[in-house]
């Protein structure tokens, strides 16, 4: 139920030789990398005046680029950055509620999907989402897509599995992220009888991303009845 990862906060708040370090000893370890990354304008343009170079850049010539690294935000990444992005499978962490309480920008998640670029849904840290709930940023996210993307945005369906395939490759987990025979996950259940849920039936793949949040309605599996004994 644990797995460590090497988490520097960001290129602004650390040396270049401790990101350097930490991307060997991660390598050395087989442990993944995080950080937060073009996130801010500020971030921007902090980096490019003490390195003289944008984020991306500088992190790829710090080694933290590839497969075993996802960034948090990655809002203000140009064309070029994103496609790198995709070629070296560099993940980002979308974090809306996040980005829009700070009123950091909208990440460009149409674009990201579109080049490949592995993407999965956060919550960012409780200092920027007080509810840290991955359930309200999911709709959240749907609806700020819409807002911004208009008909290219992704649909319900598509921030459902940034949430949970999209997420567990970030991490490297293949045993999380879909339902399938052998792999871990919780269950929960949502009454799709409410009056709120009424269309629930004509797209339910798009039920979390579409419809009001859905707290409210969810039925612990704990709390479940079952008509037959549960075996281990």
């Amino acid at each position: 139920m644990h797995q460590v990862a090497l988490a520097p906060c960001s290129p602004f708040s650390v040396t270049g030789d401790l990101m350097i370090e930490t991307a060997k000893l991660a390598r050395q370890l087989g442990v993944r990398l995080h950080t937060h990354l073009a996130e801010t304008i500020d971030e921007e343009d902090y980096v490019k005046a003490h390195f003289h170079m944008r984020p991306l850049a500088y992190m790829e010539s710090l080694g933290w680029t590839g497969p075993d690294v996802w960034f948090a935000h990655g809002i203000h990444f140009n064309h070029e950055e994103l496609a790198f992005l995709a070629e070296t499978k560099t993940g980002v962490a979308h974090c809306p509620i996040s980005n829009m309480k700070l009123s950091s920008g909208v990440c460009q998640i149409p674009e990201m999907l579109k080049l490949g670029v592995p993407v999965g849904l956060g919550v960012d840290g409780s200092a920027s989402n007080d509810a840290s709930n991955l359930l309200t940023d999911l709709r959240v996210g749907f609806l700020l897509q819409r807002l911004s993307a208009s008909n290219n945005a992704p649909t319900g369906y598509d921030f459902l599995k940034m949430a949970t395939r999209g997420s567990a490759h970030l991490l490297g987990r293949d045993d999380i992220g879909s339902l399938a025979v052998g792999k871990a996950g919780d269950l929960f259940m949502i009454d799709t009888q409410n009056i709120s849920l009424v269309g629930t039936l004509q797209d339910p793949k798009a039920l979390l991303g579409r419809w009001v949040s859905p707290e409210p309605w969810i039925i612990p599996w704990s709390t479940v009845r079952s008509p037959w004994p549960m075996g281990n």
